[in-house]
């Protein structure tokens, strides 16, 4: 083993994600940012950036905050700023990101992009879509509160007017 050299010390992961984001939520045409969380378990400093991969055509990194020094057993906080094309179908898009430095193998995480339809109005998904939330005839109907609301009146007034 030669001293110093940093192909040596390549044994475990030392640079790992802590948190990042589930989904991240777009228009077409617009930019968002989200943070990604590293931290540093291994025993020196370490000069870290982000790296990406299976970028889908449509989406681009604009910025992912650099080379940043991490120290022993700290984090650092990456902010990683996507845009989309005019023309991106809505949908849900996937790439890679992983951490980039000499002391550890690299991580790669999925990061999920959901890219909404026009208007800022994303596609329903799950149990929201099977209930009609997010629709626009959602606005304009009574909630069952409503409905919970009225029952409640309703019993009152009978059993307020069988009362002598």
């Amino acid at each position: 083993m030669i001293p110093g050299c940093h192909a040596t010390t390549v044994a475990y992961d030392r640079i790992t994600f802590t948190d990042t984001p589930s989904v991240v939520e777009i228009d077409p045409g617009s930019e968002a940012s989200f943070d990604v969380t590293l931290r540093n378990a291994g025993s020196q400093y370490a000069d870290v950036d982000i790296n990406t991969r299976s970028i889908p055509d449509g989406i681009s990194i604009i910025d992912n905050d650099g080379s940043k020094l991490v120290d022993m057993g700290k984090s650092v906080t990456y902010q990683i700023t996507i845009r989309t094309s005019e023309d991106l179908a809505p949908g849900t898009y996937q790439f890679e990101i992983a951490d980039r430095s000499d002391i550890d193998v690299h991580t790669w995480e999925t990061i999920d992009v959901r890219v909404g339809g026009k208007h800022g109005v994303a596609e329903p998904t799950g149990d929201s879509a099977d209930r009609g939330e997010g629709s626009e005839e959602a606005g304009n109907s009574p909630g069952l509160g409503v409905f919970a609301v009225a029952a409640v009146l309703l019993l009152a007034y009978r059993l307020g007017s069988g009362r002598p």
